[in-house]
């Protein structure tokens, strides 16, 4: 039996079945973060005090990963299942891994921001959480309708495309499989992004977010009429982020006023 025929129980080609392994135990393991004592501040970069700066970047870090299992990994298995009819387990893996570099490199990025971003808010008023989130939303809502975040979507929309550049048979596999899943990594943030303002915005812990959120970023890159969804999207999150902006609608906010020191 081929690799690539290789099955799991339900007609699950083998990784198709790891990766719905990986996404379930990524889950379950966030969701116990979130209903612990920690759930309450690793998300934004809010840091206790009793907390050292390695503890809060290693807590951040794992449970940044756990969220990219549960929340990103779903709307990569088209391209995961591509790799594999194109270059079999290992090519499919390789993408995987390179897939999931990104986003642990934008979580890294992320960490250092808002941890400077918090040492940078020290220095002005309280009470600044409105204006940061609303100026947060509209500026995703404009992002939504670049040219960016189209080409960006219609890259994730056509995995084979990507795979087509770079898996070639010509050099060695394991690193065109990498190069391929770097690239639809990249393109995946790009297409995600506005997704992540509003993470960051009603905060990354909160497990109904993370849901919600997962199912329409699945929609936009991979539903064939996924592309529409930008305009009424950028429509919702300019209004959202003018209603918070001017104090209409004054929703929780509770890490990012953390963050804010409201």
């Amino acid at each position: 039996m081929s690799r690539v025929a290789a099955r799991l129980p339900f007609g699950l080609a083998a990784p198709a079945g790891i990766a719905l392994a990986v996404m379930g135990v990524a889950a379950a393991s966030l969701l116990l973060l979130a209903m612990g004592d920690a759930g309450a501040w690793w998300s934004h970069g809010v840091r206790p005090a009793q907390a050292s700066l390695p503890a809060w970047v290693a807590l951040f870090l794992a449970a940044w990963t756990l969220m990219t299992g549960a929340m990103m990994l779903p709307t990569s298995l088209p391209f995961l299942l591509a790799a594999l009819r194109v270059g079999g387990e290992t090519a499919s893996t390789m993408a995987g891994l390179g897939f999931t570099a990104v986003w642990l490199a934008i979580g890294a990025i992320e960490c250092s921001a808002l941890w400077a971003a918090g040492e940078l808010l020290d220095a002005f008023a309280p009470g600044r959480a409105e204006q940061l989130a609303g100026a947060s939303l509209v500026a995703a809502a404009a992002y939504q309708l670049s040219p960016l975040a189209n080409a960006c979507q219609r890259a994730c929309a056509r995995p084979f495309a990507i795979l087509a550049q770079h898996v070639h048979g010509t050099g060695s596999s394991r690193r065109e499989a990498l190069a391929a899943g770097l690239h639809y990594g990249a393109s995946c943030v790009g297409c995600c992004l506005p997704m992540i303002v509003v993470m960051f915005v009603v905060g990354a812990h909160d497990l109904a977010w993370i849901l919600a959120l997962a199912l329409l970023m699945a929609i936009q890159k991979h539903a064939v009429w996924g592309a529409r969804i930008a305009l009424p999207a950028a429509a919702v999150l300019a209004l959202c982020g003018l209603a918070i902006g001017i104090g209409w609608w004054v929703p929780p906010l509770h890490s990012l006023r953390a963050l804010c020191g409201s």
